[in-house]
């Protein structure tokens, strides 16, 4: 997070800028292993405290799987409770997760959230690349939306203490016969404080 030194009378306007990893999987058809008798598994466990004018990355996009062979789409909302519909020949099992943001600014406050370049994320994989377009912000009832432009998006903050949540989904694109494997891409969100 960057400061800009605050001309007398007015306030400081603070650019918070991170990359987050986006996350797509394809479904891959294989034989049920056999049940194990005994598993261990490791959790990672962390906190993040945030401070005046930051922003934080909570939930990573993440279209769970996707089977078929037809060329097609999954869209997902952007939303707290998140559906993602496949277009006819696919088939959507899994995860539907938004990329979910926290951030911490000041009652009444206008933040400006920039979407990812050209409105859209590149994913890579084993076959060729797919792309997430029609990109959408949608803030949690702490922010009141002001103007939805492809540059950046303007939100009030309603929030008493300052804390705020907005979340991105879009359409995932799916070539014919796409290869199956895991595509991932990572982007960049843009947020200013004004």
């Amino acid at each position: 997070m960057k400061s800009a030194p605050s001309p007398a009378g007015s306030c400081a306007r603070a650019i918070a800028s991170m990359r987050v990893a986006s996350l797509a999987l394809v479904a891959v058809c294989l034989p049920a292993s056999p049940a194990l008798a005994q598993a261990t598994d490791t959790v990672d466990v962390r906190a993040t405290l945030l401070g005046e004018l930051s922003l934080v990355k909570a939930e990573d996009l993440d279209f769970g799987n996707i089977a078929g062979t037809a060329a097609g789409t999954v869209v997902m909302t952007a939303l707290a409770s998140p559906t993602c519909t496949a277009s006819a020949g696919l088939v959507h099992s899994g995860e539907c997760q938004p990329a979910t943001f926290v951030g911490k600014g000041q009652n009444g406050r206008i933040v400006r959230i920039k979407k990812p370049a050209g409105d859209q994320i590149i994913l890579t994989g084993p076959g060729a690349n797919m792309t997430i377009t029609n990109l959408v912000l949608n803030g949690d009832p702490e922010l009141t939306s002001i103007q939805q432009t492809p540059g950046f998006s303007r939100f009030r903050i309603n929030s008493g203490s300052g804390f705020f949540a907005f979340r991105l989904g879009g359409q995932l694109n799916v070539g014919a016969n796409q290869p199956s494997g895991l595509y991932t891409g990572t982007f960049n969100i843009d947020i200013n404080y004004d």
